[in-house]
């Protein structure tokens, strides 16, 4: 049972890990040739199912080893990840804001209606006339911060196990 749970883990690690490669190899490779905008997307798509992935599995493990109590309600549980696991994973305040940016721009490229390229920029637009930019700088920023989220997590999981 026990080897089951570290699996699970371990294999929303891998996955996520899988998905910031992609996301860097898009961003830092591909971009550069091809300086399609809609590259950045894809970027974007990546890091945040890679972030996802990584807070709901340092939820789960905090709660099986009895660190952190779960609620029905996603988002008091995502707030307890910044309140309580966060500085545990060797996060400030700046740290957590780029994670829930990283967030929140990925749910807001899922819920837009509409995006286009502009000099090299990505516009999003929401349906409430909310306008977000996303360029390569701001993809770099959150590349680096979810590896440093990768790598704390990582070395969390190894010393619990």
């Amino acid at each position: 049972m026990v080897d089951d749970i570290r699996k699970n883990f371990i294999n929303s690690l891998i996955d996520a890990e899988k998905s910031w490669q992609s996301a860097d190899n898009l961003a830092n490779v591909v971009f550069p040739v091809v300086k399609d905008p809609k590259l950045l997307v894809k970027a974007l798509e990546g890091l945040f199912k890679s972030v996802v992935l990584i807070v709901s599995t340092v939820i789960k493990f905090e709660y099986v080893y009895g660190r952190m109590e779960l609620s029905s309600d996603k988002g008091k549980n995502l707030e307890k990840f910044f309140t309580k696991c966060s500085f545990n994973y060797g996060f400030n305040d700046a740290d957590t804001k780029v994670i829930r940016e990283i967030m929140f721009l990925g749910r807001k490229h899922r819920e837009s209606g509409f995006e286009f390229s502009k000099s090299g920029k990505l516009i999003i637009l929401d349906d409430n006339s909310g306008v977000f930019e996303l360029n390569l700088d701001k993809i770099k920023e959150f590349l680096a911060l979810t590896k440093k989220l990768l790598e704390n997590t990582n070395r969390n999981f190894k010393e619990s196990f």
